[in-house]
Parts: C-alpha cells; structure tokens; sequence
C-alpha cells in the first residue's frame, strides 16, 4: 500500500518512491551568509517507520560522515517501507574547522534542548531535535573517536 501522503518538512514536500536534499535554516550570519542544517529525506513507496540517521554532532567524529555517505548509495533504498531523515554533517562549524566544538566552543551535544532563539547551538540543537528528532520513530546518532583517541564499540538506548 502507498504512502497516503507525502513527507512535509520545512515547508517542502517529499512525495512517496522519491528523495529531497533540504535545507532547515538555523540561522544568518553577520555577513548575510544563512546557515543551515542539510538533510536527505528518501520517502518510501509503502508505509512504514520515520528513521533518523546522523553524524557529526562532534565536528571531529569523522568515521560516521563516510557512514552516512554509503548508506545513502545503497541500492536498498530504492526498496524502502517508511521515511529515512539522513543528516551528514550535524556540526558543519566543527566539520569544517575540524573540531569538536561549535565556534563559541560550545559542544553541540550539550546544548540540547535548544531554543529558538538561542546561541548558535542552541538554535542547531533546537532545529535537530524538533524537525528531525522528535518527528521520527527511531534513530541512529554516529559517534567515532577523533583524531590521537580510542573509543570502544557501544550502543546507548533510550526506552521509551
């Protein structure tokens, strides 16, 4: 059975059997330059669950960017049940200064919930969360180790 509606996010919709890059803003930097949080939706053909998968939240987490690149090639998607939110890079500020911290040196995961109107992080963490998080049924956040650290394999769950 088809999807009875499309995925709406952002204003923009996702019709069923298709995938969209979106772009939630966040915010506008003293330059004008607008920051956003880009996302893949690919929404299935049939009903199913709303996934999220992301890295990044740590700039400096890189093993889970090259995660979430294959996962999107996968020809498996074409086949879907439900609605996958793929959101690369949650901290393109650490990403792309290859950091852990936000500029303020905020870590990211620590400003969670967020508010509308907040610091940088704030505003991120309240975007994620409310666009992204709450509106899924399951999610996978990816961790790594950063660069001279060790991390051991593990898996945080929070029942419901």
């Amino acid at each position: 059975m088809p999807n009875q509606a499309p995925f709406e996010i952002s204003d923009q919709k996702v019709f069923p059997g298709t995938r969209a890059q979106i772009d939630l803003p966040i915010s506008i930097l003293p330059d004008h330059t607008p920051v956003g949080l880009s996302l893949e939706v690919i929404h299935g053909k049939r009903e199913g669950p709303t996934m999220f998968v992301s890295a990044a939240v740590h700039g400096d987490e890189l093993i889970g960017v090259e995660i979430v690149r294959r996962l999107l090639r996968a020809p498996q998607l074409k086949s879907l049940r439900g609605t996958l939110l793929v959101i690369p890079v949650v901290n393109s500020f650490g990403f792309l200064n290859r950091s852990r911290y936000l500029p303020d040196r905020r870590d990211l995961n620590r400003c969670f919930p967020g508010h509308p109107s907040g610091s940088l992080g704030s505003r991120l963490a309240h975007i994620f969360l409310n666009e992204v998080v709450l509106r899924c049924d399951f999610g996978i956040d990816l961790h790594s180790a950063a660069i001279h650290r060790t991390n051991l394999p593990q898996v945080r769950i929070s029942p419901s």
